[in-house]
């Protein structure tokens, strides 16, 4: 039932149907320029562009077959940084931590509150800053509480007092990945996959209205590998006019993307549309028959993105 609740709210908040003004207080992140001497180092300036797109969120300059394939991949959010470069950048505390338990705990504790209070922009990032900084409070503390409360207690600052205001829709896309992560029992990487494709199912009914089947495997595993290389690139900044082998990574990174987008093509799209998601939100143990039956119809149809506002216009309902 939780998952299910988590659907709803997504198909609720995360939907074509209401379109306000989402970004009234949006505060765009810094401009940071990286230094001439950086993109000199680079062969290729398309890999310059792809570095710096990953390491402060200007896309100015990406190539834009590669936007399109990123897209279509369900990867574009790689080009900001998010929560999840965060992650991957923090995976350095995992091995300080082991020696250094204490000191360690201190400096991702500073480090995460800075990054909370004082960065503009980057939202996504910010709020995977706070809710990291209440899991180390919660250890130094010895408070017990579990992963659900802590989520709960982040959801509700960073709601009332932190970056919704500046964003609702990126607070909502934030919190569906969050929301599913910290409502698993039991880690699994075939029930990580399968609800991280769900919920991509109901951005892509936001945005484009198309999926590709196969991003439930493609999309996580990419993912996965750019959340294991990013800190390679990111530390390689500090002596990339002496040697730059970040290239070399994004070169066979970039040519990944290839070949998944090709395979993608190849296999096929579907259309999401309504249908599909009402049946992945009422699905259950129960209500298994009628929630299949729901996706199936959805499929054969190929209905529209917007067919319930067609359908609501038709009785006289009008959006």
């Amino acid at each position: 039932m939780r998952f299910n609740f988590i659907f709803l709210l997504a198909f609720l908040l995360i939907n074509p149907l209401f379109q306000g003004n989402d970004n009234r207080r949006y505060a765009r992140p810094p401009k940071l320029k990286l230094p001439v001497k950086t993109k000199a180092s680079f062969d290729n300036r398309s890999e310059f562009y792809f570095y710096r797109s990953v390491l402060t969120g200007q896309k100015w300059g990406l190539d834009k077959e590669l936007k399109r394939k990123l897209a279509h991949l369900n990867l574009l959010h790689l080009m900001t940084p998010s929560g999840l470069h965060l992650s991957s950048l923090f995976l350095i505390f995992y091995f300080l931590r082991r020696r250094y338990p204490r000191f360690s705990n201190l400096v991702e504790l500073t480090l995460c509150l800075g990054f909370y209070f004082f960065l503009p922009g980057y939202y996504s990032f910010r709020r995977v800053a706070l809710i990291r900084s209440f899991f180390i409070l919660n250890k130094v503390r010895e408070t017990n509480y579990s992963k659900m409360q802590i989520f709960l207690f982040f959801l509700t600052t960073d709601f009332f007092f932190g970056t919704y205001r500046y964003s609702p829709l990126s607070f909502y896309l934030s919190t569906l990945f969050l929301g599913l992560i910290f409502s698993i029992k039991e880690y699994r990487i075939y029930k990580m996959y399968l609800l991280f494709f769900v919920a991509q199912l109901f951005i892509a009914h936001k945005f484009t209205g198309v999926i590709y089947p196969v991003t439930i495997i493609l999309s996580p595993l990419l993912t996965s590998i750019f959340t294991l290389i990013y800190p390679i690139l990111f530390f390689n900044l500090f002596f990339i006019e002496y040697f730059n082998y970040a290239q070399w990574f994004i070169r066979v990174y970039t040519a990944l993307i290839e070949i998944s987008y090709d395979l993608a093509q190849a296999l096929g799209f579907i259309h999401v549309n309504f249908l599909i998601l009402i049946g992945v939100i009422i699905y259950s143990q129960r209500t298994r028959k009628h929630a299949l039956a729901l996706i199936t119809i959805g499929l054969v149809s190929d209905l529209p993105r917007d067919s319930f506002t067609i359908m609501l216009n038709e009785i006289g309902i009008r959006l």
